[in-house]
């Protein structure tokens, strides 16, 4: 019996541990911005993109036709200023990947901001996308991305099922979509995805 508790105990050390890594190694990905940084990047003024700047779809470049990218390589950095967040962000959306911070996701149906399609970000709900729930219709998001920084106001939060695939469509304006597990709060495995999108208002050099 003594020789099962002890073993029980190692196995639950070991597995804690290993949590307890993986929970850490996803939050290096995050670090703290201040309102007093983000404030001077939003514009001031109505913004000029239009939708004639939006590339017209036989130009566009869809993620999954990009090849100089690999999977878990840093790609740019999202700011969130209403939590005061900014995340490092990477190519894919795989477990490897998630595991260091946001993903981008690479498909048929999504672009890189640059191609002003739909963009989409995902991470983890307990590690990066602390707060995420705070954030609010008209609130700025900024992806900034081969040296440049996008703009962009939230106009929709929803929550939809997990195996729900709508969200991951092509779009013929700039959208930067945003999703995480839901219920925030969840154990285990969520059921559920919380969904945030937003609309390029500005794109400016860094």
């Amino acid at each position: 019996m003594n020789k099962l508790y002890g073993l029980i105990m190692c196995v639950g050390i070991v597995m804690a541990g290993y949590y307890g890594y993986e929970w850490w190694q996803g939050t290096q990905g995050v670090e703290q911005v201040s309102a007093e940084e983000t404030k001077q990047w939003q514009s001031t003024k109505e913004a000029e993109v239009t939708k004639e700047e939006t590339v017209n779809a036989q130009e566009v470049l869809m993620s999954d036709k990009i090849k100089t990218f690999d999977t878990g390589q840093e790609v740019g950095r999202l700011v969130i200023p209403t939590i005061e967040k900014g995340f490092t962000t990477y190519w894919g959306t795989d477990e490897d990947t998630l595991s260091q911070g946001v993903g981008m996701y690479v498909s048929q149906f999504t672009t890189t901001p640059d191609q002003r399609r739909h963009t989409v970000l995902s991470g983890h709900r307990d590690t990066v996308f602390t707060g995420l729930q705070d954030v609010r219709k008209g609130d700025a998001v900024f992806l900034e991305y081969e040296g440049k920084r996008y703009e962009y106001a939230v106009v929709s939060m929803k929550v939809v099922d997990a195996d729900d695939r709508t969200v991951i469509v092509d779009k013929k304006e700039a959208t930067l979509t945003l999703t995480t597990c839901y219920p925030f709060d969840f154990i285990g495995s969520a059921p559920d995805r919380y969904v945030i999108q937003s609309e390029l208002v500005n794109v400016s050099d860094m």
